[in-house]
């Protein structure tokens, strides 16, 4: 089968000081054309330096130190700067996190979007062309929203303004990067359908970053759920919400709101995640799992594949092989 993209061992280090953080290690995964593939997992766990390894956009400290990044075949792990330039944007585009952050606040928003599409369209091509973006993810009065500076819109319309500069090149591969964060529920919901009906219309295929694995169960085809660098679970959606097979997948249900009955308390995991500068021996997650054994201490466990296109990281993962659905709708 060909896939849009396959990211294979993919390993990329921080340094910071002097010393080397592995932010993400080893991992792997394939996305099919118009498919809608999820990264799960608390904050740091590498999901966004997954996505900025995949587009060439790490910081300055940041590098790929191993594996490839193929994009319809072609590996684009190590392009020059001209190279991925072409690609950036005209085949893949990132949704970033922050709205706020990431567009210039002195800037309008009609020169923001138009620094985005072709050198070779006119001034007046490109003003049309802003504006029709504008309409295309929702926002009413276009023209005169173009004239409009990112302090001047809401959250929504910040966010649906990053979704128009994504799609300006019309990219067959969207990164979405916790698309929501910041919002409201009622706007994450709008947001999150916007991104949907898009992909649908312009036949894209999207990887959508977040921490939320209500948000992953309404719009995922496939879910990887990531910790501490590594993807430590990896099956088609309902697979993983109907039979998780990872404790940390299972805690992440546990903690969602639809998973507990009327009158009872919320489960979560107890504990943080490590630090990735003194990452402990074994099992990264074994300081918080329930399932522990010693040899979780000692010996990190292997990638296997435990079913058709399921994947789990774990020595015990048969102890969870009683677990039912814990969201709602999955069973």
């Amino acid at each position: 089968m060909e896939y849009i993209l396959s990211v294979k061992n993919l390993k990329t280090d921080f340094v910071d000081g002097s010393q080397i953080v592995h932010a993400v290690n080893d991992v792997s995964f394939d996305i099919r054309e118009g498919e809608t593939f999820g990264l799960i997992g608390e904050s740091g766990c590498g999901k966004s330096a997954t996505c900025r390894s995949i587009i060439g956009l790490l910081k300055e400290n940041g590098k790929i130190a191993g594996g490839q990044v193929l994009y319809r075949g072609r590996d684009i792990t190590h392009l020059k700067f001209k190279e991925m330039q072409k690609i950036r944007g005209h085949e893949i585009g990132m949704i970033f996190q922050e709205p706020m952050t990431t567009l210039n606040p002195v800037v309008k928003i009609g020169v923001q979007l138009t620094e985005s599409l072709s050198g070779d369209m006119s001034k007046e091509d490109k003003k049309k062309r802003a504006a029709e973006l504008l309409k295309l993810v929702g926002i009413s009065d276009a023209k005169q929203r173009l004239e409009a500076y990112p302090h001047q819109l809401s959250g929504g319309m910040r966010q649906r303004v990053m979704i128009a500069i994504a799609l300006a090149a019309g990219p067959k591969l969207l990164l979405a990067d916790e698309p929501t964060t910041a919002l409201d529920v009622t706007i994450q919901d709008q947001v999150l359908k916007l991104l949907m009906k898009l992909k649908q219309e312009l036949k894209m295929s999207v990887i959508l970053v977040t921490h939320d694995l209500g948000v992953a169960a309404q719009t995922c085809d496939h879910i990887a759920v990531m910790y501490a660098g590594q993807i430590v679970e990896k099956a088609p959606v309902k697979t993983i919400f109907k039979s998780p097979r990872n404790p940390y997948t299972y805690g992440l249900m546990c903690s969602l709101p639809s998973s507990v009955k009327k009158g009872s308390k919320l489960l979560q995991i107890e504990g943080t995640p490590p630090n990735l500068k003194a990452m402990p021996e074994g099992c990264p997650f074994a300081p918080r799992c329930r399932y522990c054994e010693d040899i979780c201490h000692k010996k990190m466990p292997e990638l296997e594949e435990i079913g058709p296109e399921h994947l789990t990281r774990c020595h015990f993962w048969k102890k969870l092989e009683n677990v039912q659905s814990v969201v709602e709708g999955d069973s």
